[in-house]
């Protein structure tokens, strides 16, 4: 038996359960610190009931906004052809299919019917 040797177990060219422990944890950290779960000493307020205060959720409803855009420009567009065929600005109306409400903040969209306009009230939204 001469020129073999012995070999460990788990001394092989693997990993080794410690050096996963420590890669995860290092992993953990970082998504900690990116996702804004670490406290940052003062806290926003919340503009409005049920805004987001980590980075994960608001970028979530920056995604859910382009829904409240979207409703917005349809009603806007329902609005301008119902006042082509009746001649005056129409009332706004759920047979349009379309959601009265922010998807953001869940307030009402606000209608002016003498002038047409109609605009959501959840603050970060009066450019829509």
């Amino acid at each position: 038996m001469r020129g073999r040797t012995r070999s460990l177990p788990g001394s092989g060219s693997g990993f080794v359960l410690v050096e996963i422990l420590v890669v995860l944890v290092l992993l953990a950290a970082v998504a900690a610190v990116y996702f804004g779960l670490r406290g940052k000493g003062e806290k926003a307020e919340p503009r409005f009931e049920g805004e987001a205060q980590t980075t994960l959720g608001k970028a979530r409803q920056a995604g859910i906004s382009v829904e409240c855009r979207n409703n917005l420009s349809q009603l806007r567009q329902m609005i301008q052809m119902e006042s082509i065929d009746g001649g005056i600005p129409p009332k706004l109306s759920k047979k349009w299919n379309v959601s009265l409400k922010c998807a953001v903040s869940g307030y009402s969209y606000v209608y002016d019917p003498r002038t047409g306009k109609v605009r959501c009230r959840t603050p970060g939204h009066e450019n829509y």
